[in-house]
């Protein structure tokens, strides 16, 4: 059963440090949950409320942990699939109302309280200002990815002389909107001194006001947008691409991974973030054994035997006689999710864990892969070899530090974390990248360069569904990493492409802009059979 569905106002701000090293590289955020808590309204206050907010338990709870998971075979339930777990569900998308309830109205008043103090004032907020430009183009396009037209261009400001019926602005717009938007904050974050500037610092969970980090996860981010217009408008995706590249202020080393990293209780283990009860998948934890992939360990427990066993993703699997003795013993005899990497503070039995939560945005390694990505289809001259091999190793490394976080080792104190967790060598890292399969073949770069983006992407579905869904990697067919066939009744189930859809009740003030918004995509033949079709497609999930 859901815990709970609301987070309560109010932010209280916990600073601290992995080692003296990184003290300057993140700061901790802890969620207090007194409604009766009042701060000042300073844009750096808005800034932070809307950044706890971009990670939110009940979207955890439904879309990650009950929806992706599941589709994209990260896991199962204990008894296995229901033969309708493709249908998303009334409580899917929490992403929409989250960015027009929370996330969007919180960067709007950051940027409008700046832009109503006197100018001198003003002057020094220049970075901040920009800085929230960038996180409200993030979202606005993580919303679009799974619905399509939404509102963004008039959005959020009828409280300053705006309208209250925005329009629903095009996916194509809105990408191309958000991507002119982070190239002119990057310029001015870049030409803009620290001289006078007022610093985020703890008010920003993700990089700690550090602008230089921020113009990094910009050129970032352009470029995982330029991936949408691949297969749309391959025009425009090489222009955005050379644009960025043509920027020297690059991702260059895991430290420079876009995240939100949090205090042990801000994905507290007694709410919706519970993680318990929740199967590896067969075909990922098979592959990772396989192919002896460091991450096995960190990505998931052993069972009750201490041997890694996964459950079968396809509904039909799990009620065959020959499968029947293997679920009969229950869940202890299968590998769960590792806990402690999704919610530090979870009691396994020897008190709650006190390590450093984390919610990946754009890791290097995704942006490794996405560079690979590109050069294997010939829109850059970049070795694709090279960034693949930097995106794998990138990948373990960023999971191995995420691990430690978790564990005693991490530095936060003498509590428990992942029990008995042992650090990555760089043995292990050689074999598996030279491993069958993972050693770099030219002859079937894209399917790989996917393929190894989809284990990075454990900890962030939502983008493993997003490349799932332009390049067709991980599928049932692969002669690298094969999924199940996803069989319900002896029938093959689809998974979905988007986020179903309804029309607006006409006594809202939007209506008409929203129908008309609908009926437009409804002209494109691959968006379904209507607003209510999760397996249709979205301007930028191209079939050719």
């Amino acid at each position: 059963m859901k815990l709970k569905t609301h987070k309560y106002i109010g932010v209280a701000i916990i600073a601290t440090s992995l080692s003296t090293m990184s003290c300057k590289k993140e700061s901790f955020v802890e969620a207090n949950l007194n409604p009766a808590t009042l701060y000042e309204v300073t844009p750096e206050n808005q800034f932070l409320a809307a950044s706890i907010q971009i990670n939110n338990d009940y979207e955890y709870y439904y879309d990650v942990y009950r929806r992706l998971n599941y589709w994209l075979q990260y896991s199962t339930p204990a008894s296995g699939n229901g033969f309708n777990f493709n249908a998303p569900g009334g409580n899917f998308n929490y992403r929409y109302n989250n960015f027009y309830n929370n996330v969007g109205p919180k960067l709007m008043d950051a940027i409008q309280i700046i832009n109503s103090l006197p100018q001198e004032e003003r002057n020094g907020y220049i970075h901040l200002e920009n800085i929230a430009r960038i996180l409200l183009a993030y979202y606005a396009c993580y919303t679009s990815d799974s619905n399509g037209s939404i509102p963004y261009s008039e959005a959020f400001l009828a409280r300053y002389g705006g309208t209250l019926t925005p329009i629903y602005d095009t996916q194509e717009t809105i990408f191309s909107l958000a991507n002119d938007q982070i190239s002119a904050a990057v310029d001015i974050l870049k030409n803009t001194t620290t001289d006078g500037q007022v610093n985020l610092g703890s008010n920003d969970p993700f990089f700690n006001g550090n602008v230089n980090q921020w113009i990094k996860a910009g050129n970032a981010l352009r470029l995982r947008i330029a991936s949408r217009f691949i297969k749309a408008d391959q025009a425009k995706a090489q222009a955005i691409i050379s644009d960025v590249l043509a920027n020297s202020d690059q991702m260059a080393h895991v430290d420079d991974s876009w995240e939100m990293r949090a205090g042990p209780t801000y994905a507290d283990a007694n709410t919706n973030w519970n993680p318990a009860n929740f199967i590896a998948g067969k075909p990922i934890l098979d592959y990772m054994k396989e192919k002896a992939d460091p991450r096995l360990r960190i990505y998931y427990r052993p069972n009750s035997n201490g041997e890694y066993v996964g459950g079968f993703p396809s509904p039909d699997d799990p009620i065959k006689p020959e499968n029947a003795p293997l679920y009969s013993g229950g869940i202890a005899n299968f590998s769960q999710l590792q806990h402690r990497l999704f919610t530090p503070n979870y009691d396994e039995g020897n008190g709650a864990g006190n390590g450093s939560a984390f919610f990946p945005i754009i890791t290097y390694a995704e942006y490794c892969f996405l560079r690979a990505d590109f050069a294997a289809r010939g829109l850059t001259s970049d070795n694709a070899e090279e960034w693949y091999k930097k995106g794998v190793y990138a990948s373990i490394d960023y999971y191995d530090r995420r691990a430690q976080a978790s564990s005693p080792i991490g530095g936060l104190g003498v509590g428990t974390g992942i029990e008995g967790y042992v650090s990555v060598t760089m043995t292990e890292k050689d074999n598996y990248y030279n491993a069958t399969g993972v050693k770099f073949d030219p002859s079937n770069a894209l399917e790989q360069i996917a393929v190894q983006a989809y284990f990075d992407f454990y900890r962030n579905p939502f983008e493993a569904w997003n490349w799932w869904k332009r390049t067709g990697y991980p599928s049932t067919s692969s002669t690298i990493f094969e999924w199940s066939d996803l069989v319900a009744q002896g029938a093959r189930l689809p998974l979905p492409r988007r986020a179903s859809q309804s029309f607006l009740p006409t006594s809202n003030l939007n209506y008409q802009n929203q129908r008309a918004a609908l009926e437009q995509m409804m002209q494109d033949p691959e968006y379904g059979s209507g607003p209510g079709d999760p397996f249709g497609r979205v301007w930028w999930d191209r079939s050719n």
